[in-house]
């Protein structure tokens, strides 16, 4: 499984195996992006669209870094 779809919060069975609960990594970062952004001055001048495409490659970009890789 890659980093970004690994859980944010995993719960783990009596055999030590990760279950999938609730948001990925990516949403989860994503999401935290996305506060910025509509916390932000120009954020009734972007469209709801364009604010989550960026939120997303930002995520992308955090997620690429952690796991070393560059683009």
């Amino acid at each position: 499984m890659k980093n970004s779809e690994m859980p944010t919060n995993p719960v783990y069975n009596k055999h030590n195996e990760a279950k999938c609960v609730g948001l990925t990594k990516r949403e989860y970062f994503a999401g935290l992006a996305m506060q910025s952004f509509c916390g932000s001055p120009d954020y009734f001048q972007t469209s709801p669209e364009a604010i989550a495409a960026i939120a997303v490659e930002q995520a992308d970009a955090l997620l690429n870094q952690l796991d070393g890789e560059t683009k």
